[in-house]
């Protein structure tokens, strides 16, 4: 190992070591790893941002789109902010980002999460090729209406609409379970892959010095 590997290693082992005490307790060396790295990441996207700005805002305007100069001055104006007296100016790029956004996202979710799903929830019933498509069809149209129930509040939960409740919680408890469950696996991934870091680079490639 060189000289930058072997001092890569030692960074990448101390910070990993630092927030891996927490699990112990909170301490000043795992506040220190904690804000070194939120500190580094914040300053990572300041200067890929700031990049973004000329490659895709000043560049262009230099070669006559002058369009792109409006969405360089709001974005200018977002740090009126940092000043008391002019922080109110800020609102104004904020109230076009936030309605830009949120016209943005209504369309999508409603084409992608609302209408598609409920086609998807209908279809696949009459157009399954086997008995096991069809049978999941049946699976999902269920779930989805029982589902639904779950979450009406202006009636209470007897006769039909309870029964479709219960059967509703348990497909959100099973749907809940299986995304919790993923998310921990994922987790856990990360977690074998520094403590596979942590033996194979840090304490064989770099202390014992084992290729």
């Amino acid at each position: 190992m060189n000289f930058w590997e072997i001092l890569g290693a030692w960074v990448g082992a101390f910070f990993v070591i630092s927030v891996m005490t927490m699990l112990w307790k909170d301490n000043p060396y795992f506040r220190f790893g904690q804000q070194a790295i939120i500190g580094g990441t914040i300053a990572h996207y300041v200067l890929f941002n700031m990049k973004n700005v000329i490659n895709m805002a000043l560049i262009p305007i230099s070669k006559g789109h002058v369009i792109l100069i409006v969405p360089f001055i709001l974005g200018l104006l977002m740090y009126t902010r940092l000043f008391r007296d002019y922080a109110w100016i800020s609102k104004y790029p904020t109230s076009v980002l936030v309605g830009v956004g949120i016209g943005v996202m209504i369309a999508g979710t409603l084409r992608g999460q609302i209408i598609d799903q409920i086609k998807a929830t209908v279809v696949d019933i009459f157009t399954a090729g086997t008995a096991y498509d069809a049978l999941n069809g049946v699976i999902i149209a269920v779930g989805t209406v029982t589902a639904i129930t779950f979450w009406i509040f202006t009636r209470e939960h007897t006769g039909a609409l309870g029964a479709s409740a219960k059967i509703g919680r348990i497909f959100l408890m099973v749907s809940l379970g299986a995304n919790w469950a993923g998310e921990e696996v994922w987790y856990l991934t990360q977690m074998i892959g520094r403590l596979i870091f942590l033996i194979e680079v840090f304490i064989k490639g770099t202390l014992l010095g084992i290729a």
